[in-house]
């Protein structure tokens, strides 16, 4: 029976309305809340009457229904809540009395709604309606208190209210506007997002104040993101963003795009980033397509395919509509009131979609709804069930663990960043004991950082040292070392391999002497002292020997000889294989093949040795680990195909491409010889037998030659002596480059001149490493010292004839004081003429011969070589622009050249700045020392292409046999301290031809005690007309007053010819 209205509505005075409410709702609850349909439909009809005669019985009704709400608090939601339009559409009606009753409800009703009954009001409030300011300012208020009092809630509708928030911010109406305003600062500010919440003001400001968008973007695009994203971080973004495109400013254009994609490889969930789509995405498409920038248009084109790709990856939480709850429950609740149902399906739709399935705040949310209408115990039964079904809806069936005896060691959930670029997001680390885990991915994914985090403690939920000790294995040492004697400063690379290991400050807390390194590291192979074998050879590895000397496998064994001491539960390795040998790969291979109790992680660019050691794969994609079971080929067949793509050696999208050189001065031909070493024997101080052994190769233009040879053959060292910073043995063959020959030079271990300048850009690198011309960060090499007899001879008097100003010749002696890096071609003869100044203030130009001749060989190679440097200058200008563009030929893209400082970069960006560094002179021969290192297979087949089109030399030394045999059709093969050639035949026809050439041209032997003995030339009489000249110009220096000089002088002078026809 509907309870009588009538008083309520007949009440003329808010005392007596008051009054009356009370008793209505006393009357209502004692009658039963959910048996009083009848009443609430009289309620709604005459809250519906607009008769102006009626207003005192639309604020009896708001009265009523707000005392009501007051009185059975969370059973009358499902009965009022339905009312809130017309609520707020009283809250304009002209009435004052129906205005006053509108506005305390609904203030009532933000301040006893349950929290998770917001989702159900919220359509209500954000319904235009008729418009009017007065109901607009309500709104504004009700999202005030609710975003105070339930922010959670606020947050998961964010979508939703920020763009009608936004547009009530631009209200005629300045009391809306300010309200509107506040309200979009409080309903941001439920967002938890830590990378985006402290520019919720400026966000905000940006809406009212458009001017403020382009500094805004700028800033937001220094940020790094790592919070994972929800759709509640974009939703706050999404006015901004939307600007930011429609902006004409290229660089606010990219920024805008660049946070775009930083966001969206955070987004775990496509659900999230859904209802941003239709705006973004043809966005980016408009943007990718139409900027006139060449690189932005790429960074809009990286931040479409990263949205897309976000868009269509796997569900991790299912979404369900309200519908299918509402039927479900219909179905569990036999009949219960479909008005208390509705609300009911709405308040569990809305802990669904807050990924709430915990059974206490179900039953707390939903019991007081439910025990309304329905026995408790049934109410509860029903709340279970309803809870059951519901989680079947929306819960994604994750893969089944792997069933087995292994102890588990680590089960972690961690998110990663490194620099300004997040790695991993949210994502689960599972490891057991005695597995063997390969870790793939994409250059640049965070392999080698995630392992470092790991040995670093810096993984959230991994054990402690503790617990489960873990080792960075690592060939490559940096930094200095920390030694008990504070006051030795020595690097790492200075200690010797002893030292290197007893001293490590990892093994000393677990109690490793010195004894006890020295015995584990004869075990696997190094001798004990330096000292000459029985057959004549030096020992390849001792004790002794400077960690910093020894070739890559050798480190490698010292590496993993500290992780034997330390008895490390897990090893991680970094490209163990790297720089070695067949041999010595195996020798790895096996090694952690029979750790049946350690753990292993290990990153390598080679195939076959993944598929030899690995029992699991663990791949880095989109942010996340994902875990396998078998090997590498394995598990690309079974489940992840494009596995394998990161193992072809292919040509891709991304290209790279090397500088051209240009031709060389007097070289007509690509195959004319432009560097040689003919008959070169080398021998390091203190060993007893040489390295290498009569060592003859030659380079043109179209050299592509792979150096090989097993690690310790001596591969590097010939390089080094081919490029200066070796001397050969004295009495051994030449060394020779053509004067204007630029060589790029990239060593195995390269990485050191970087790290002084991580603080800088890549950009910034070469342009401080080039600012003079020459190359800052050149080798010094052997070659270009100069000993003390030298020093002493260049600083002699040397007899130099030059002409005055009048024409006449003078001949006088000189002290040299340098040179002015002037060089010209002789009047006469191919020979160079060098500008010399001399102490006194003058300069003379003087021919090359006569200047070796007194000492200045190696000087002037100095002199070339910077010549040859400059002149790359005038058409390779130093500029930000031009070096962003030459990084970019090398695969290094402008956001990590120009906008990313080198300490943020991986190590495959870090080789291509080394690769950049060295290119920029534009070389004509190119030497790559174990050039494929760190590089993804996408990097090394657009190396291969590079070097098929680039018109210089290429000499590669590699253990990756697929590039090498791609790239390279000569082959320099070290063995038994020799130099075998194999390839075309024309090349080693050539090379012959040119030995045999050389032979007949050597000056001097090796006698049977050791001693170089000159080869003693027949001198031939000049010519008459030789003669003749000789005899003039002796008769006008006498004539001159000049004394005559002696049989010597006459000879350096070059009067006396031997030779002459």
């Amino acid at each position: 029976m509907p309870i009588d209205i009538a008083k309520l509505t007949g009440a003329e005075t808010p005392e007596a309305r008051e009054a009356e409410a009370g008793s209505f709702a006393d009357a209502f609850v004692a009658a039963g809340v959910a048996k009083s349909k009848d009443t609430f439909d009289a309620l709604k009809a005459a809250l519906a009457d607009k008769d102006k005669k009626k207003a005192n019985s639309r604020a009896g009704v708001l009265a009523g229904l707000r005392a009501l709400l007051t009185k059975a608090g969370a059973a009358a939601e499902p009965f009022v809540m339905p009312l809130l339009f017309s609520v707020i559409e009283a809250a304009a009606d002209k009435a004052k009395p129906v205005s006053i009753e509108a506005d305390k409800l609904c203030k009532e009703i933000c301040n006893m709604i349950s929290a998770n009954g917001v989702s159900f009001i919220l359509p209500d409030i954000l319904a235009e309606g008729e418009n009017k300011w007065q109901s607009n300012l309500v709104r504004c208020e009700m999202f005030s208190m609710l975003a105070e009092k339930h922010p959670a809630q606020i947050q998961l509708g964010l979508t939703t209210i920020i763009p009608v928030v936004a547009g009530l911010m631009w209200d005629v109406k300045p009391q809306v506007k300010d309200a509107a305003t506040k309200a979009m600062n409080d309903v941001c500010k439920t967002m938890d997002n830590r990378d985006v919440v402290g520019f919720v003001p400026s966000i905000v400001h940006c809406i009212g104040h458009p001017e403020t968008v382009g500094e805004t973007v700028h800033k937001l695009a220094g940020v790094v993101f790592v919070s994972e994203v929800y759709a509640s971080a974009l939703a706050v973004m999404a006015p901004l963003l939307k600007r930011g495109f429609d902006d004409k400013t290229v660089s606010i254009i990219r920024n805008t795009a660049r946070i775009v994609e930083n966001m969206a490889k955070l987004v775990d969930d496509p659900y999230e980033v859904e209802p941003f789509i239709p705006t973004l995405l043809p966005a980016l498409n408009r943007a990718k397509e139409e900027v006139s920038d060449p690189e932005c248009r790429d960074v809009c084109d990286a931040a479409y395919q990263q949205l897309d790709k976000t868009s269509k990856q796997d569900v991790v939480w299912k979404r369900v509509e309200v519908k299918i709850v509402l039927d479900t429950l219909k179905g569990l609740a036999g009949g219960a009131d479909e008005t208390v149902c509705a609300y009911a399906a709405s308040v569990a739709n809305s802990m669904l979609s807050l990924k709430n399935i915990v059974a206490n705040d179900w039953s707390a949310s939903l019991g007081p709804l439910l025990s309304a209408v329905m026995p408790g115990d049934k109410a509860q039964a029903t709340i279970s069930k309803l809870l059951e079904e519901c989680s079947k809806l929306v819960k994604v069936e994750e893969a089944k663990e792997e069933v087995d005896d292994a102890e588990q060691l680590c089960d972690c959930k961690f998110s990663l960043a490194y620099g300004n670029k997040v790695l991993l997001n949210q994502t689960v680390l599972k490891l057991k004991r005695g597995y063997r885990y390969g870790l793939c991915g994409k250059n640049d994914s965070g392999k080698t950082t995630l392992m470092r985090a790991i040995a670093d403690q810096q993984v959230d939920g991994f054990p402690p040292p503790t617990e489960l000790r873990t080792m960075f294995v690592e060939t490559d040492v940096q930094g200095e070392v920390a030694p008990d004697d504070p006051n030795d400063e020595r690097l790492l690379t200075e200690l010797s391999v002893l030292d290197f290991v007893a001293n490590h400050a990892g093994l000393k807390k677990y109690g490793v002497t010195e004894e006890m390194a020295k015995e584990k590291l004869l075990a696997v192979g190094f001798y004990e002292t330096d000292a000459v074998l029985p057959d004549g050879t030096m020992p390849p590895a001792s004790l002794q020997k400077l960690v910093g000397r020894l070739s890559g496998g050798w480190r490698m064994k010292v590496a993993l000889t500290r992780a034997m001491l330390m008895k490390a539960d897990i090893l991680l390795l970094d490209e163990p294989t790297n720089h070695l040998d067949p041999g010595n790969v195996k020798w790895v291979i096996d090694y952690l093949t029979s750790l049946s109790h350690v753990t292993s992680i290990i990153v390598s660019h080679d195939i076959k040795v993944l598929d030899q050691v690995c029992t699991h794969v663990l791949q880095i994609d989109n942010l996340k680990l994902k875990q396998y079971k078998g090997n590498l080929t394995e598990v690309a067949e079974k489940y992840v195909p494009e596995l394998m793509s990161y193992f072809k050696l292919k040509a891709t999208k991304f290209t790279m491409r090397f500088p051209q050189p240009g031709m060389l001065e007097g070289v007509s031909s690509k195959g004319k010889h432009i560097m040689k070493m003919t008959n070169i024997s080398f021998t390091y101080p203190t060993a007893a037998k040489a390295q290498l052994t009569g060592v003859t190769v030659r380079i043109s233009l179209s050299t592509r030659a792979a150096c090989i040879g097993a690690n310790g053959a001596g591969k590097s060292t010939m390089i080094k002596l081919l490029t200066g910073e070796l001397v050969p043995d004295k009495g051994s063959g030449e060394v020779w480059k053509h004067p204007n020959c630029r060589v790029a030079y990239v060593a195995q271990h390269a990485f050191h001149h970087i790290e002084h300048h991580l603080e800088k850009t890549a950009n910034e690198y070469i342009r401080w490493r080039y600012e003079y011309g020459s190359d800052k960060e050149g080798l010094e090499k052997d070659t270009a010292k100069l000993t003390p007899e030298e020093e002493a001879k260049i600083k002699a008097p040397i007899l130099i004839e030059y002409k005055t100003d009048d024409g006449a010749i003078k001949v006088q002696k000189c002290i040299f004081k340098r040179f002015t890096e002037g060089r010209r071609t002789a009047s006469k003869g191919k020979e160079y003429e060098y500008e010399v100044a001399w102490q006194g203030d003058f300069s003379t130009w003087v021919p090359k011969s006569k200047l070796e001749l007194n000492g200045f060989k190696k000087l002037l190679k100095h002199v070339d070589d910077k010549i040859a440097a400059l002149a790359t200058q005038l058409v390779r200008p130093l500029t930000q622009k031009f070096v962003e563009s030459h990084l970019n030929d090398v695969g290094l893209a402008a956001e990590f050249a120009t906008h990313t400082r080198m300490g943020a970069l991986s190590g495959g960006q870090k080789v291509k700045v080394v690769l950049a560094g060295a290119m920029w002179n534009t070389p004509h021969v190119v030497i790559l020392d174990e050039p494929t290192n760190y590089l993804d297979r996408d990097s090394l087949g657009a190396m291969a292409e590079a070097i098929n089109c680039y018109d210089g030399g290429v000499v590669i030394i590699s253990h990756n046999a697929q590039f090498v045999d791609q790239v390279c059709p000569e082959v320099w093969h070290l063995e038994n301290h020799t130099l075998n050639l194999k390839g075309s035949y024309d090349w080693l026809e050539s090379a012959n031809k040119e030995a045999v050439k050389a032979k007949a041209a050597e000056e001097s032997y090796i006698d049977g005690l050791g001693n170089e003995v000159a080869i003693q030339k027949k001198k031939k009489k000049a010519s008459k007309a030789e003669l003749k000249k000789i005899k003039k110009a002796i008769a006008d220096k006498r004539k001159a007053g000049i004394e005559c000089w002696t049989d010597e002088e006459l000879e350096e002078a070059g009067f006396l010819i031997e030779g002459a026809d």
